[in-house]
C-alpha cells in the first residue's frame, strides 16, 4: 500500500488513534513526505483547538458521538504525528452516517460517520488527485437509543440533517 501512495491523508478520530499510529508508521516506511495525518474531532472536544492552536480549550457545543471528544491529551496523543486537526460538527457526522446507511449499505455509528465526514473535509483541503484513507470503526447498534431516535435528534436540532425519505427507520 505505502509504495503506491503518491500523496495521501490518514484521517481518523482520536478513538481509533492506534490506527493512525500504525497506518502512519507503515506509510512513512516509504519515506513519503507528502503523506498527511488529519485528526477529526467532534464539537465540544479540545483536540481540534489543541492541534490547530496549541490550546486545551473546548470548541462550542456537545456531541451526539459517544466515547470520543475528550478534554485532555492522553499518552498516546503526546507527540502524535498529526499534521492538521479537523472540526466535524454533529450535523455533518449525522448526515454522513445516514448517507452511509442508505446510499452505501453500511450500518455504522456516529464515530464512523464522523470519520468519513472528516475524510471528506481532508479531501476537499487536499484537492483532486489524492488518496484519503479512513476507518469505519463502529456499528450503529450501540447508537440505537440515541442516533436512531427521532426524539433525541429533534431535541439536538439534528432531525433536519436526515432526508425525509430516510426518517422511517427512526424510533
Amino acid at each position: 500500500m505505502a509504495s503506491s501512495l503518491n500523496s495521501a491523508a490518514f484521517r481518523l478520530i482520536k478513538q481509533t488513534f492506534s490506527h493512525i499510529s500504525v497506518s502512519r508508521r507503515f506509510a512513512s516506511q516509504d519515506k513519503n513526505p507528502k503523506i498527511q495525518t488529519f485528526l477529526a474531532d467532534p464539537q465540544g472536544s479540545v483536540l481540534y483547538k489543541y492541534f490547530t492552536e496549541g490550546k486545551l480549550e473546548r470548541t462550542d457545543g456537545s456531541s451526539i458521538t459517544e466515547g470520543i471528544g475528550q478534554g485532555r491529551i492522553t499518552k498516546n496523543l503526546e507527540g502524535a504525528p498529526i499534521d492538521q486537526g479537523l472540526l466535524v460538527m454533529d450535523a455533518d457526522a449525522v448526515k454522513t452516517t445516514f448517507s452511509l446507511l442508505y446510499d452505501e449499505g453500511f450500518f455504522v455509528g456516529a464515530s464512523s460517520g464522523l470519520n468519513v465526514a472528516g475524510a471528506v473535509q481532508a479531501a476537499r483541503l487536499m484537492g483532486p488527485g489524492h488518496t484519503v484513507v479512513t476507518c469505519l470503526c463502529d456499528t450503529g447498534h450501540k447508537y440505537y437509543s440515541r442516533l436512531f431516535s427521532r426524539d433525541e435528534l429533534e431535541k439536538r436540532g439534528l432531525l433536519e440533517c436526515i432526508p425525509e425519505a430516510h426518517r422511517h427507520s427512526l424510533h
